[in-house]
């Protein structure tokens, strides 16, 4: 099948009909691709699900591989949240259990149709024209929250749990050990440059906050008034 991520066509070799289903509004008419991808019996076996479930393991495994391919055509996989407001990425980025989709929720409180989810877990990052944007993809999470777009990315926020709801901007020297952890990195050395080069550049392009949220209904409303002034 043929699928358009992140403004790049894609063609998936794939086994099972999981992956069909999973992309299905991602998915466009055969045309010539700017990269292929496919996995083995062994790389779907590898995923934890890969017995049980071979065809949503396929799709992991599958994903693994276009994450190591947009290196090459000035992209990366970030593991967080996007949301999309007044034509602006904000994304959410926290350890596993900290609650980016409970914060997410929050925004959505505050904002209602103002707002809406580009990706609730693993959206995929590309420069255009040397700005950064985050796109929309199937992969998005148990919550399956995502939207086919894109928007250019303007904000980051580490989420931390807290009883008092603020957002403090981050010196840009001070971001990139907390970003490092929430990047697909690949296993070539090569391309692990060309990922180094990237990020580099994302910290410059963007703004970056610690933020720390409770689970307060205005916890939303307090964040985005800190960050949009």
């Amino acid at each position: 099948m043929h699928v358009r991520l992140a403004d790049l066509n894609i063609r998936i070799e794939n086994r099972y009909p999981y992956l069909e289903k999973m992309c299905a509004r991602y998915t466009v008419p055969p045309v010539a691709e700017d990269f292929s991808v496919s996995v083995s019996d062994s790389e779907i076996l590898a995923e934890e699900a890969g017995r049980e479930m071979p065809g949503y393991a396929e799709s992991l495994a599958v994903y693994r591989k276009i994450a190591e391919e947009i290196l090459l055509y000035d992209g990366f996989l970030m593991h967080g949240a996007v949301i999309e407001t007044g034509g602006e990425g904000v994304a959410l980025l926290a350890k596993s259990g900290v609650g980016k989709t409970t914060h997410m929720a929050r925004w959505k409180m505050y904002l209602g149709d103002k707002m809406q989810v580009v990706n609730g877990d693993k959206p995929l990052i590309r420069f255009t024209d040397g700005v950064p944007y985050a796109y929309g993809t199937p992969w998005a999470g148990k919550e399956k929250l995502e939207t086919n777009m894109r928007v250019p990315l303007k904000t980051v926020c580490f989420l931390s749990r807290s009883e008092k709801n603020e957002a403090v901007p981050c010196k840009k020297e001070d971001v990139f050990m907390q970003l490092l952890p929430q990047i697909y990195l690949p296993k070539d050395g090569e391309k692990m440059g060309l990922l180094l080069e990237k990020l580099n550049r994302f910290i410059e392009s963007v703004s970056f906050y610690s933020v720390g949220c409770s689970l307060s209904p205005d916890a939303g409303e307090t964040v985005y008034r800190a960050i949009f002034k």
